[in-house]
Parts: C-alpha cells; structure tokens; sequence
C-alpha cells in the first residue's frame, strides 16, 4: 500500500532556495507554480525544437545537427532529473542524479558545440583557423574538468550529507556556473566580433540591419546567461535550476532565428568571401547562394 507523504507549508518570504535544502521541497503555490511552469515549458518546446531539427535538416547526420540534437534533449533531462530530485518524495537520489546530470552535461556543452558549428560560417574566423582549433579545445577541457569534478563532489555530498561537502559543493557549483558563462560569452564575443566585420565589409543596409539584428538576439542570449550566474551567487540555487532548462531551450530556439538570418546574410556576401574556404562543417557556398549539406 502505497505511504502517504505531506510536507509542510512555508510561506513564499521563508523558502529555502540554497542548495544545502535537502529532501522534498515544502509547499507553497507560489513556488510550486513557478516550477510547474519552468518544467513544463522546456519539454513541450523540446518536443517542438526536436520537430523543427528533423524538419529542416536534409541529412541526418553532422556535428551541428547531432549538437543540437543532444542539446534539445538535454534540456528535457536535466527538468525531469530535477524534479525527480527535489519534488519526489522517496525517489532513488542516485536515479534522480544521474538523469540530472547527465542532461546539464548534454544542455551545457551541447550548446556550447552548436555555438563551436555555427563559427564555420563566419568569414573572419574561416582565415584564422587557430581560433577555431583553440574554442574547440575550451569546449572540451572545460567539459572534461567541470563536468567531471561538479557531479564527483554532488555524489559524494548527497550521499554524506555534512557542512564540510555542502562547503566544497558550494564552491564547485559557482565554479562551474561561472566557467561556463564565460566560455559561452568567448564564443558569442567571437560570433559578434565576426559579424560586425561582415557588417562593416558590406555596403548594403539591409545586411547590415540583419547583422545587427543578429548581435543583438546574441547579446540577450548572453543576458540570459548572466541572470542564471546570478542566481546561483544570490544563493537561489533551487530556483535557478529550475530556470536553467528553460533558458537552453529558449536559446535553441533562439539559435534557429540565428541560423536562418544569417544563412541568408552570407548568401548575400558570397561574392565577397570568394577567398574563404567555407565548405566546411555543415554548410557551403555555391555559386553565391548558400547550399547546405544538412539544412533544407
């Protein structure tokens, strides 16, 4: 027979949002409305992202397609894995742990791989191929250690729960949070810096004005980026994870106006980047129009 669980009320003003809250989370509408709606926004536009990916990409196959891919996915993983953590009463922690984190890792550095494609369409960073060859090795030693030592030291707090681990699961988390705002800002400021030369290289407005449009869709990516490491250092740990899913998700969605403007952009520049190899990656230049191997 099924045993019957409550959990206090706390009043909105008195809720623990930090991350040393173990066990369920105690009742209030109000939170629990802001997680209803944070969680069920992210996997109903994961539903729609996944739709949009195998709709608009030719072949199924490439490293932006699988980037996004992931990415997409990780998203729904990571609020569901939370909830599982936090409102499940008597869930497994380590089933609940694993389907969280393996989903930030998809969310985190799927995104930052979609960003590391979308580099091979811009010119400035196709002539100095260093550029590209350094964010790829960002990507991956920034996975490899953050992700590595944030889940070790998260499955060894959780399992012995004490001041000394909620110290160390403190540091790593704001650690963590920070490296990889920073490593998307270094790869928007890349995206941005390669833009605004094309703008500057191109003498008609409406380039231009999508060129700027662009930078700044890119700026309120980064925007979002900074609200969540804020979160995390004003100790709403809790109330942040919950907004994590939802902000990839919104930048995946985001991406896709991206991807779309600015295909049609370089189309437009063709003639002008007739000294860039871009048959790289996912896309190519063909005849002044922008042929894609993966997007219809």
């Amino acid at each position: 027979m099924a045993e019957n669980i409550t959990v206090p009320y706390v009043p909105f003003d008195q809720f623990h949002w930090s991350i040393s809250y173990t066990g369920p989370l105690p009742w209030n509408q109000t939170v629990w409305s802001l997680i209803a709606v944070f969680t069920a926004l992210p996997l109903w536009m994961t539903v729609e992202l996944t739709v949009w990916v195998f709709y608009l990409f030719r072949r199924w196959s490439g490293l932006y397609f699988w980037s996004v891919l992931i990415t997409t996915w990780g998203v729904t993983l990571h609020a569901i894995g939370f909830v599982l953590k936090v409102c499940v009463p008597r869930c497994n922690y380590i089933l609940s742990m694993v389907i969280a984190e393996l989903g930030w890792i998809g969310m985190v550095t799927g995104f930052a791989m979609v960003m590391y494609s979308r580099l091979n369409l811009i010119g400035f960073v196709m002539r100095n191929r260093y550029i590209l060859r350094l964010a790829l090795a960002m990507i991956i030693v920034d996975g490899i250690v953050f992700h590595t030592s944030t889940i070790t030291i998260f499955a060894i707090g959780l399992a012995n729960p004490s001041a000394r681990y909620l110290s160390y699961m403190n540091a790593i988390e704001r650690v963590q949070i920070v490296i990889f705002t920073v490593q998307e800002i270094i790869l928007s400021v890349i995206y941005i810096y390669g833009t605004f030369k094309m703008a500057q290289d191109s003498f008609n407005n409406r380039i231009r004005s999508t060129i700027n449009y662009l930078i700044i869709i890119q700026i309120g990516a980064i925007s979002l980026d900074v609200l969540i490491t804020a979160l995390d250092f004003l100790d709403y740990y809790i109330l942040k994870s919950f907004i994590h899913s939802f902000v990839y998700a919104l930048k995946l969605q985001l991406e896709f106006v991206i991807l779309n403007e600015f295909r049609e952009v370089v189309s437009r520049l063709a003639p002008q980047l007739n000294d860039v190899d871009l048959n790289q990656g996912e896309f190519r230049i063909v005849n002044s129009n922008v042929a894609s191997d993966t997007i219809k």
